[in-house]
């Protein structure tokens, strides 16, 4: 009897290695991994001839925040950008209006989100002491973690706040013990609280507003404070850690330390392995993103970080905003929003890492894919496997060009300028969810609607 889709032709980036072969798929799943010529007879068929295919992204960081401001994203653009990007799952933030933080709000946001997604999805949701009570019940809801801001609610987003900030130490360790009885993880935005306060009045004391004092205003020992607090916190609570956007390797280091006490794992963003902070001064306020755009030395020791295999992660942080929340901040700095979107930057910058020889292939699956499959319970993706979701990545690794982000799916393709222009050397061709194509060369080709919710396996 035919499958559902055959791929022929293709380099499969397998568990056990690269090596040249087929896919039969049916029923979502990946059913055989054969010669070519040893391919069923298939419904659909697609010649890979000359391509790659890797395991689809997992992205451990998205913020698409639907419902809130749909000018900015919703769900269904933020999914549409995945697919062109090769992001086959994102696990989504829990900012939305109001935040995942209860049962309630988290079957909710399911409802609300579920019928407009092209590509699979699951939802963290908040822990801090303002909810405690909210986060078991979350975990048998179906989150794929939690997340947690250790910096203060910002004014004006009070909603999309509710249940996710715990600057004070107290609180979060209450939250982390929370967490701890759930099991799954417990992903930190790690950047003090008093720090970022003292720095604050000092630079708008002296009228502070350029760009740069972006970056004066978050120096990495912002981060680093926070990260060895935070890490001392989750192993007192017996808490599974994540370090949320790591961008500097002072931080990784106090996390891989901790591992022999503790579980504490790394994500880290392209922004910090393909841009520095002078970004901040090219671009004003569309570089402006937290934590702050490094120096050449940070990205570079980044880069060391992860070829010693102490990163275990990269997730786009993905976030989206208008025109008019950064352009008009260029003279002060200090009134625009942060966050940059990067869903279809993500993996082809990273490909052209594999071309200019800074990791292998199976590294890349490994940080993209493998490693996220692993941490949050995702046992049926994360591999090219039989059995496992047909969950793929097709790619052109001959490709050569730059970034274009006017064609970007995102809504938010307007605030992407650090990544426009950009040298690549590959491209995605196409994009497979549980065995249907829904990107393929240059355009969305599936209806929404097709992703689902994925939860961690018991």
């Amino acid at each position: 009897m035919a499958v559902d889709l055959a791929i022929s032709g293709a380099t499969l980036v397998l568990p056990d290695g690269v090596r040249r072969a087929g896919l039969a798929i049916d029923g979502g799943r990946i059913v055989a991994i054969a010669p070519d010529g040893g391919l069923p007879e298939a419904r659909e068929r697609i010649d890979a001839g000359g391509l790659h295919v890797l395991p689809g992204v997992i992205d451990t960081h998205t913020h698409a925040r639907d419902p809130s401001v749909d000018a900015r994203e919703d769900f269904g653009t933020a999914t549409a950008a995945a697919a062109a990007g090769g992001v086959t799952t994102i696990l989504e933030m829990p900012i939305s209006t109001p935040s995942v933080h209860s049962a309630v709000t988290f079957e909710r946001r399911v409802e609300i989100v579920q019928p407009k997604a092209h590509v699979d999805f699951g939802l963290y949701g908040g822990a801090a002491g303002d909810k405690l009570s909210e986060i078991e019940g979350l975990a048998a809801a179906g989150v794929v973690g939690y997340k947690t801001f250790r910096t203060p609610v910002p004014a004006g987003r009070e909603r999309e706040f509710i249940g996710l900030c715990a600057p004070d130490a107290g609180d979060y360790l209450a939250a982390l013990r929370e967490v701890a009885r759930t099991g799954r993880i417990a992903a930190v935005h790690a950047e003090d609280a008093q720090l970022l306060a003292a720095a604050q009045r000092d630079l708008l004391a002296v009228g502070d507003r350029a760009p740069m004092s972006h970056a004066r205003w978050r120096p990495e020992v912002v981060e680093t404070a926070s990260v060895a607090q935070s890490i001392e916190l989750a192993i007192a609570a017996g808490a599974r850690l994540q370090i949320a956007h790591c961008s500097n390797p002072t931080a990784v280091g106090l996390a891989v330390a901790a591992r022999e006490r503790g579980s504490v794992t790394i994500e880290t963003c392209p922004h910090y392995l393909f841009l520095t902070e002078a970004e901040i001064e090219r671009h004003g306020p569309f570089a402006k993103i937290n934590p702050a755009l490094r120096s050449s030395v940070s990205v570079e020791g980044m880069w060391s970080a992860i070829a010693a295999g102490h990163i275990d992660v990269i997730g786009s942080d993905h976030s989206p905003f208008l025109v008019a929340e950064k352009a008009p901040f260029d003279d002060d700095i200090w009134g625009a929003l942060p966050g940059a979107p990067g869903l279809e930057s993500l993996l082809p910058l990273l490909l052209t890492a594999v071309a200019d020889g800074r990791l292998s292939l199976e590294h890349l699956v490994a940080l993209t894919s493998g490693n996220a499959a692993r941490i949050y319970g995702l046992s049926e993706k994360g591999a090219i496997r039989v059995g496992g979701d047909a969950d793929l990545a097709i790619v052109d690794l001959a490709y050569e060009g730059t970034i274009d982000t006017s064609t970007w799916l995102t809504r938010s393709r307007a605030t992407a300028a650090v990544w426009h222009g950009l040298p690549v050397l590959a491209q995605v061709r196409a994009t497979v969810v549980r065995g249907r194509t829904v990107f393929r060369d240059g355009q969305l080709v599936g209806a929404a609607g097709w992703g689902r919710l994925v939860k961690p396996a018991a």
